[in-house]
């Protein structure tokens, strides 16, 4: 080769390399300059608890049978009425309900359309989350896009009782969750974000802010009362078997709040339970007067090399930032360890008692944990199933 020659190709390669690097720089200015859709701060989770004790690994759940396989998706939350009916939200919209071998359509909130149950029609077709039948026998329903609903579960007809727009204080819900119902008839419930919606949950999972809001409402006198607020997506609401307090779990930061009903410290709050394996979801009281607590996904000791993932990102607040911009929203599930638990805790704040797939082969998910006729239904916002488990298996693991 020539020295002409040399110089030319090495020019070339020269000249290649200058254009992938521009390229390169470009591309990293854009992600820079790129708004992320979260603003962050640092936040720092206790170390996560080790699975020993009542949190020692089983694999209960493992032999959960799956209802009405392919007929549903996304059982949110259940409720159960006197004739031993059981209620239920489905991701297109649908309150169903089911007894035996037999599914039935309640009622439905927003359109009925053929892509219901998408990211894109969610707000459309509606997401019935939190239910309880009321003393009245109707079924009380929050839809997390329009407000909170009675339904006659007769008829299927349903009247709105709180707005979503009208919301409390000039700020509208964004995000309505959990809902519980004491002996007087009064109704609490929750509202995870003002900022974001139901569908757009990972994102206030990753930003991590305290908007969200815990509510009464007196359906006798149509008054509306906030009693918490500047929660970390408050979400499941479950009145202890006394109803001297209400338990609220608050997801973000993997905590349990009281909020006391009754007594001298009726009106004020403190700490149920803290440093939870995994990112607290709905609750609800079992026959024993313990609180079955769903977990949407788990952290704890060991769960990687580097420990849990939002422990990890937490006090990055810009990592975090960068995180949100380049990752879609679908992809933010591969975060999520493929392991299941429901967890029980007693009047006092003690765990008794965990619930575990280790695989999460049977039970991809259980977002709740609800007793009704010495069976266990196990719901999450997005299998494709109903979970039953048996409670004579709680005893032979």
């Amino acid at each position: 080769m020539t020295s002409s020659s040399f110089w030319f190709s090495s020019g070339r390669i020269v000249s290649k390399s200058w254009k992938i690097l521009t390229v390169l720089a470009v591309f990293v200015a854009y992600l820079y300059m790129l708004p992320s859709p979260i603003d962050p701060p640092a936040y720092r989770y206790s170390k996560p608890p080790s699975l020993k004790g009542p949190l020692k690994k089983n694999s209960i759940l493992y032999k959960a049978e799956q209802l009405f396989k392919g007929q549903v998706v996304g059982p949110e939350s259940f409720a159960a009425n006197k004739n031993g009916t059981i209620f239920t939200g489905l991701a297109d919209g649908r309150v169903v309900g089911f007894k035996g071998n037999d599914i039935w359509e309640i009622t439905r909130f927003g359109k009925s359309l053929p892509e219901c149950g998408s990211f894109q029609l969610e707000p459309i077709c509606g997401r019935p989350k939190g239910m309880k039948i009321d003393k009245n026998g109707d079924l009380l329903v929050l839809d997390s896009y329009t407000g909170l609903y009675k339904v006659n579960v007769q008829t299927g007809e349903k009247e709105l009782l709180v707005s979503s727009a009208k919301g409390f204080g000039n700020v509208p819900f964004k995000f309505l969750n959990g809902l519980d119902i004491d002996s007087e008839g009064l109704i609490y419930f929750t509202d995870s974000s003002t900022k974001w919606d139901r569908r757009n949950y990972r994102y206030e999972v990753m930003e991590l802010r305290n908007t969200g809001r815990f509510l009464r409402y007196n359906p006798d006198t149509g008054e509306l009362r906030l009693l918490l607020d500047d929660m970390y997506l408050p979400n499941g609401v479950a009145i202890s078997a006394d109803g001297s307090f209400v338990v609220i779990s608050e997801m973000n930061i993997c905590l349990l709040r009281r909020y006391y009903l009754k007594g001298q410290k009726a009106g004020q709050s403190d700490i149920f339970a803290e440093n939870l394996p995994g990112y607290a979801d709905n609750i609800k009281l079992n026959s024993r007067g313990n609180f079955y607590v769903g977990l949407g996904a788990v952290r704890y000791e060991g769960i990687s090399r580097l420990g849990p993932f939002l422990d990890l990102v937490g006090p990055y607040p810009n990592l975090k930032k960068f995180i949100a911009k380049v990752t879609p929203l679908a992809l933010f599930d591969v975060f999520i360890p493929k392991h299941s638990m429901i967890l029980e805790y007693d009047n006092n704040g003690n765990l008794v008692s965990s619930l575990h797939d280790p695989t999460a082969q049977v039970i991809p998910a259980a977002g709740e944990g609800f007793e009704h006729d010495n069976i266990l239904y196990i719901g999450n916002f997005k299998i494709p199933f109903i979970g039953k488990l048996k409670l004579e298996n709680l005893n032979n693991d």
